[in-house]
């Protein structure tokens, strides 16, 4: 991934999304694997559409979690490194 924040992580095809109350689940039908995310790795999921940068993520997750931590981008960084380690990501 992009170092400096750019980069703008777009979901695979063929990843199923289910809500649950404290996360969701995904479903990356082709490979027939099932990830569960807990809530904040959900929301960023959501922002997965190839329109959003990390660095907007990482924005947006402060915002909608009311939270100026430090390590909020690195976090960003890490979940969506975790997401095109387990080839959910194009």
């Amino acid at each position: 991934m992009d170092g400096n924040g750019e980069f703008k992580p777009i979901a695979k095809e063929g990843v199923d999304l289910e809500e649950l109350e404290d996360g969701c689940v995904l479903y990356d039908t082709q490979k027939d694997e099932v990830h569960s995310l807990n809530a904040t790795a959900a929301f960023i999921w959501t922002c997965c559409d190839g329109e959003h940068s990390v660095e907007e993520i990482t924005t947006i997750v402060e915002k909608c979690f009311n939270s100026e931590c430090k390590t909020v981008l690195k976090d960003v960084i890490e979940i969506v490194n975790t997401f095109s380690e387990k080839s959910l990501l194009k």
